[in-house]
């Protein structure tokens, strides 16, 4: 860690205490499916949404691909408290003859807390407290036009911002996007975000009330694809790692699933 670096974030830590916030919808999952009297359809997005949740409730979104994951999955339905859909083309008329069966829907499901808890300790994960650190995202951006930093108010960025929160939402990380005004966006260079260090950055991370920074900086590469570094500053040292040319959605959830692990405490 640099002095820069290592000074605001002590300075941070020491007027900043812990500002954890509860995580809802962590028994809550999502799927698209077709149709709402399918059974195959509602017990494939019964899956995919029970993986949702186990992703979100240890943090540790590599569960997906454990060996015993499958086997877990068959019985997904037993562990359901309810469920709803919602049509995903609400108040459009219905223009096929079989009606509402290959209409798609939003399937949301909820599974007993218990269940999910049984199923984690199967798979040799533990729950990830509900009460969770504040995560503060500073994104700097490069793409054909210049330079921009990522917010809620910026003008650019819609699809890494919308991909950012709807990630952040299915790993169920307590999310801070900053505004990224004119005065926030004037006080940060692309330089401090890449070095993760600087005053202003500290300072934005107290005005947001965040327990945790990711720094990162993306930039198109003439192929068209997304060259990324993510710096994440929490407890101890900040770790650093690069994202290889890929897609702005891959490089971000790899950025956030890296950072949820780490604030869960998963090895």
């Amino acid at each position: 860690m640099t002095r820069l670096a290592l000074a605001w974030f002590l300075a941070l830590a020491a007027v900043a205490p812990a500002r954890a916030e509860m995580v809802s919808d962590l028994m809550r999952g999502e799927a698209i499916v077709t149709g709402r009297d399918n059974p195959e359809e509602r017990a494939r997005g019964i899956r995919i949404a029970l993986t949702q949740v186990l992703i979100k409730t240890c943090g540790d979104d590599r569960i997906a691909a454990h060996p015993q994951l499958p086997n877990l999955l068959a019985e997904a339905e037993a562990h359901v408290v309810g469920l709803e859909y919602e049509d995903r083309k609400a108040g459009i008329p219905i223009a096929d003859e079989q009606g509402t069966r290959d209409r798609s829907f939003h399937l949301r499901v909820e599974f007993r807390p218990e269940g999910v808890h049984a199923l984690l300790d199967r798979l040799g994960q533990a729950p990830w407290d509900a009460d969770r650190p504040r995560l503060l995202v500073v994104l700097s951006v490069v793409d054909g036009t210049g330079q921009y930093l990522l917010g809620s108010e910026s003008a650019r960025g819609d699809g890494q911002r919308e991909t950012l929160e709807y990630d952040a939402y299915r790993r169920g990380l307590a999310l801070v996007v900053p505004k990224m005004d004119n005065v926030e966006a004037m006080a940060l260079s692309h330089a401090e975000v890449a070095e993760a260090h600087g005053g202003a950055l500290g300072a934005l991370a107290s005005s947001y009330a965040a327990d945790a920074v990711l720094a990162g900086t993306m930039a198109m590469t003439a192929q068209g694809y997304w060259s990324t570094d993510w710096t994440l500053l929490a407890d101890g040292m900040p770790e650093r790692w690069h994202v290889p040319d890929t897609t702005f959605d891959r490089a971000i959830a790899l950025g956030l699933g890296e950072s949820a692990r780490v604030l869960a405490g998963v090895q």
